[in-house]
């Protein structure tokens, strides 16, 4: 032995403890011989074979080495020993939140100290102080965590003791325990979970005066950030209402833009200036336009610009992916799928070989009528697909796979038979039939097969010049729309930050890849250019104001004298601020962060906001608290408890239970159906409010929210003179964000291209720049609904469209919500019987040719079908089994035949029952006939017309 180690010579090998390893060592005795027993940090061993005296004196003569190592090992540390116990003693009452930078320091040092002792000391020294102090931190360093949050709890209850008087007065009614809880929960990253109403920005002016009046932190080491400049110039007055002028002056309030530039100036000792085309949407696009004009003479560019307006200027989908024939015209109506030249086709891929031959200058005309006359009394004139009058050659687009199989919604038999026609008929007329096939399109082939069979036929291509392409381009309307796709792109590319190398990994795995890769081969070039006119008048966008900004941080060129940054409105956080915002948190371990923020509330995707980043906080600025504000100021709690629960059936949203200060005795929530004794549920909506405010002294505030601009009722005016008492505004649901008032009344709320949920789909390509897309269906308008509705104290009333009700205010009404309709259920709009995905609409008029309904997606779909026969207007509809007009409830007989109805009609041989569709369906029947027993229906195919 000697003073720092035990020395074992084995028979087999010798073996060196070290003392500070050893837990213990007893002597163990037998009948005649003795031995040792020796536990230590990696094992233990037993030295026996000893005579019993001799195992004694070996025991005393290690325990007396064994109490010289401790003690001397206990002196040399007895400083460090004392000074973690006496900050492990502060945690009994914390002089502040323990929060894991502060707490850091005291487990290192804590665990440092207990790794140089044994777990266990000898008993001879149970009673000395430094032991004991020993024993007190390996507890502690046995659980920390669980030593830290019980610190932080006792630091909490505490601090709302004394800091009582302040949040008494710091904003002009006391703080709620939950809004007081938030302020002193004081760890590294703070999120703080809003409801609506909540009072998030008092929280926030609260967190900075108790910041400052501790001590804590000095006004000019805080940083309060907002996202829109009428937001922080709010902030500010708030500030400086509650906190004093002086305070106010101190503090920085800045949006994420002047962060950015005030760093970027600081930097680069000089202000960059700002591009007009930043501030001026109109001089971007301008700007862009110029480039891809200049660009477009350039061959190459040109050739790739022709490429991506001759085949993918809208998202492909093939007709095989489809289960109806109306779904798919209602996506081709909803892309705009339109030839240059001008004509709407009835698939995607007729409209490739139609941008095909139009930029290839083959002169061709859509559906024309066969040279040869095939019309019959029940079948129309054969009408091929393209025409090429100058070649003679007539191509028809067969929507065929490699197998033969046809789109789900096709009869593939009658599909086969109905070729087998044309084939025969063009054989038989010696006419030149061209033919292409979807599995053409699939191949990637579509174009160049069409090129090649019409080489073989003469037909020679004359490509439109480079130099003629733009005013072609322009002549047909497409660079403007073009242009507009590019700034949103451009928008969004710079604001997430990303490069070429980024968007074309994400386009390699984009499930329309080739359409992906053409517009990037349009739009880097156009970006280049864009950048480089910027570099050349030494300006900078609103992107570059975060990026560049960013960037200086991130190289130590910045030095942050922020220590800690509260950020409101946290669900609107775009990638490119989060990147700046964990820069400036990165410059110091002890830099924190408050983010306040509703994820129920995150409704601007579209202008880049990314609600991953609030949902996913603690994985992407680290170890975090979270404190919930769920008790709103605002909202009576029936309408509080609706929107909860409407919002909350997307399971991705952060959860958390509203609760409010208001009761209501009756739902607040209001469902507006128009009666047929007042066709105009608005109006009803605001003589229910009136009635309601009847005996109040002060005029109410009536909030009119739509989905979109023009939702803006034309008699706004009017409607206010009639109702004086209230103070009637309009909004639109976003630009409402952070507003309030007593009633609000949602207009329009319908289905649709235009409804709420909006119908409206972006262009998939932005997904390569935006956030990710979320899983749960019509997620953000889901969100954009709930802030709709709590913008209301008292009342919501909703307006809705009675032949197309938003599936919102469905879900409402058929899932148990807590509310009121005012007049009938609304009726659904009637689906087109023919391509099923359609719905039919009012055409014609009683004074012309009469009231006749079409369908919606005309002229894809072509059914039509008279008004009621008792009335003259109504639209027959299935109504409790039978066919009945929905405006004067009279009954029809239905057609056994077809989805259509049977009427008395007169013909050559006098009266006679036929079908309302009469002459596709030919079902007649002598009028004394009985009436037959409803058949199967029979269905035209709607792609050949047969």
């Amino acid at each position: 032995m000697n003073s720092e180690t035990l020395i074992l010579e084995l028979p087999s090998r010798s073996m060196v403890i070290p003392f500070r390893e050893i837990e213990t060592a007893d002597v163990a005795n037998g009948w005649f011989w003795g031995g040792l027993q020796v536990r230590f940090a990696s094992g233990n061993i037993t030295v026996s074979g000893l005579s019993r005296p001799d195992a004694k004196a070996f025991g005393n003569a290690l325990l007396r080495a064994r109490l010289d190592w401790w003690r001397g090992a206990l002196d040399s540390h007895a400083g460090k020993i004392q000074s973690v116990y006496d900050r492990l003693a502060q945690f009994a009452d914390p002089p502040r939140y323990v929060s894991r930078t502060v707490f850091a320091p005291i487990d290192r040092d804590a665990r440092d100290v207990v790794a140089r002792f044994p777990s266990q000391c000898p008993e001879q020294l149970c009673d000395v102080a430094e032991i004991r102090m020993l024993k007190a931190i390996q507890d502690f360093s046995d659980d920390s965590e669980r030593c830290r949050a019980r610190a932080c709890d006792t630091f909490v209850a505490n601090e709302l003791v004394r800091s009582g008087e302040f949040f008494d007065r710091v904003e002009a009614r006391p703080l709620t325990d939950e809004q007081r809880r938030a302020v002193v929960v004081d760890e590294d990253r703070n999120l703080i979970v809003a409801a609506a109403g909540s009072g998030k920005t008092s929280v926030i002016v609260a967190k900075a005066g108790w910041l400052i009046q501790k001590g804590y932190r000095r006004p000019s080491e805080l940083l309060l950030l907002a996202f829109a400049k009428d937001a922080q110039e709010e902030m500010k007055e708030r500030v400086r209402k509650r906190l004093g002028a002086q305070l106010g002056a101190e503090l920085t309030v800045r949006t994420f833009h002047s962060l950015g530039m005030s760093i970027i100036s600081e930097v680069e000792r000089r202000r960059p200036a700002v591009a007009r085309a930043a501030v001026d949407d109109h001089a971007l696009l301008d700007l862009l336009k110029g480039i891809v004009g200049d660009l477009i003479a350039d061959p190459g560019f040109s050739g790739v610009m022709l490429r991506w307006f001759a085949g993918h200027f809208a998202p492909y989908r093939s007709e095989f992916e489809f289960q109806t024939q109306g779904a798919y015209w209602a996506y081709l109506r909803d892309n705009e799928v339109r030839s240059l030249q001008g004509e709407k086709l009835k698939s995607f891929e007729e409209c490739e070989i139609a941008n095909f031959l139009y930029l290839n200058g083959v002169r061709y005309e859509y559906e024309r009528d066969y040279e040869h006359e095939t019309a019959t009394s029940g079948k129309r004139q054969y009408r091929p697909d393209f025409t090429l009058p100058d070649a003679g050659i007539y191509i028809e687009h067969l929507a065929l796979s490699e197998s033969n199989n046809t789109p789900p919604f096709i009869d593939r038999n009658e599909y086969l038979r109905s070729l087998d026609w044309k084939r025969r008929l063009h054989a038989k007329h010696g006419t030149v039939l061209v033919e292409t096939y979807s599995h053409e399109k699939a191949a990637g082939k579509l174009t160049a097969n069409l090129a090649e069979k019409l080489a073989r036929h003469g037909v020679t291509l004359s490509p439109i010049p480079s130099q003629d392409t733009f005013s072609v381009l322009e002549q047909q309307g497409r660079i403007d729309p073009f242009t507009r796709l590019v700034a949103t792109f451009l928008h969004h590319y710079k604001g997430a930050q990303l490069c070429a190398d980024d968007v074309a990994r994400r386009a390699a795995r984009d499930q329309n890849r080739p359409r992906a890769e053409a517009f990037l081969a349009v739009f880097i070039p156009v970006y280049v250019r864009y950048q480089e006119s910027l570099v050349r008048l030494r300006q900078i966008d609103f992107h570059d104001m975060i990026t560049i900004a960013t960037e200086h941080v991130k190289r130590g060129r910045y030095h942050n004298r922020f220590g800690y940054i509260l950020v409101d409105e946290f669900q609107d956080i775009s990638a490119g601020r989060a990147r700046l915002l964990k820069a400036l948190l990165d410059t110091s371990n002890t830099t924190q962060l408050f983010a306040v923020g509703d994820d129920w509330q995150a409704i601007f995707r579209f202008a880049g906001s990314d609600i991953a980043i609030m949902r996913e906080f603690t994985a992407r600025f680290g170890a975090s608290e979270r404190v919930n504000l769920e008790t709103t100021f605002r909202c009576a709690d029936r309408i509080a408890d609706l929107a909860s629960r409407f919002v909350l059936s997307n399971p991705a949203q952060i959860r958390k239970r509203v609760s409010s200060i208001f009761n209501a005795d009756e739902p607040c929530v209001h469902v507006m159906v128009a009666p047929e004794t007042c066709p105009d549920p608005l109006a009803e909506a605001l003589n229910a409010i009136a009635a309601h405010t009847a005996g109040d002294d002060e005029r109410s505030t009536v909030l009119l929210l739509g989905r979109y601009r023009h939702t803006r009722p034309q008699n706004i005016g009017v409607l206010a003179r009639a109702h004086s008492k209230f103070r009637l505004s309009f909004m639109t649901v976003h630009g409402s964000k952070g507003l309030e008032a007593d009633y609000v009344v949602v207009l329009d709320l319908c289905s649709g291209k235009y409804g709420f949920p909006t119908g409206i789909v972006d262009d998939p390509l932005l997904d390569l720049v935006l956030a990710a897309p979320e899983a749960f269906p019509h997620a953000e308008e889901r969100r954009l609904f709930y802030v709709a509705v709590t913008r209301a104290r008292h009342g919501v009333y909703l307006v809705v469209d009675t032949g197309a009700p938003s599936a919102f205010v469905e879900e409402l009404m058929k899932e148990g919500y807590d509310v009121k309709v005012h007049g009938e259920q609304p009726e659904r709009d009637v689906p087109c019987p023919e391509c099923i995905h359609g719905r039919l609409q009012q055409r014609g008029n009683a004074q012309d040719r009469g009231i006749f309904f079409g369908c919606s997606l005309w002229p894809y779909c072509e059914y039509r079908q008279p008004g009621c026969p008792h009335c003259g207007t109504g639209l027959l509809a299935k109504i409790d089994g039978d066919y009945r007009c929905r405006d004067c409830r009279k009954a029809v007989e239905g057609c056994p035949t077809c989805f259509g109805w049977v009427q008395e009609k007169r013909g050559k041989y006098g009266r006679f029952i036929g079908c309302s569709n009469w002459p596709k369906c030919r079902y007649t029947r002598n009028v004394l006939e009985k009436r037959p027993g409803r058949s199967t229906v029979v269905k035209r195919n709607a792609r050949t017309g047969e």
